[in-house]
């Protein structure tokens, strides 16, 4: 897939909602594709945390491992979500392992790239960072409404 395939993807990402289209082709060099098969796994819990990623299509399962010798799904990521985005900006370790249910198709940015366009284009990076930031909050306030839901039903 060449560039602008991937700049027309950036298009519906909404943390990229605010930059203009001569932003996005600034950025869209940054990111690239990657295909996962069934049952691959991208990263182990433990892992170093190397890059964010934007589901493009598919679904995959986030899973930690516990005293038992099967491990506890944490969450599935489907199409127009993100993940890795807390282990890029707080700098740790994989929380998790991730593993594709079924052919999935991501976007993926790099940590060092990130940093890249944060240091090398300010004003994008203020966008691109408070996009994370919007996005982190929505998924708080969803972990927070469900929290609740599960409390109330005790």
């Amino acid at each position: 897939m060449t560039d602008s395939n991937i700049l027309d993807e950036l298009t519906h990402i909404p943390i990229l909602e605010e930059l203009s289209q001569d932003e996005l082709k600034i950025v869209a060099p940054y990111w690239q594709y990657l295909d996962l098969p069934p049952t691959e796994i991208l990263f182990s819990e433990g892992d170093p945390a190397d890059a964010l990623y934007y589901v493009l299509e598919g679904e995959l399962i986030i899973y930690k491992s516990n005293n038992t010798a099967i491990p506890f799904e944490i969450a599935r990521v489907v199409a127009n979500q993100f993940f890795g985005e807390q282990a890029v900006l707080d700098n740790t370790i994989r929380s998790g392992t991730l593993q594709a249910a079924e052919m999935s198709r991501l976007l993926v940015l790099k940590k060092d790239d990130f940093y890249a366009i944060i240091e090398k284009y300010q004003h994008i990076g203020v966008i691109l960072l408070k996009g994370l930031a919007r996005y982190l909050s929505l998924q708080l306030r969803k972990t927070t409404g469900q929290f609740i839901a599960i409390h109330q039903a005790l």
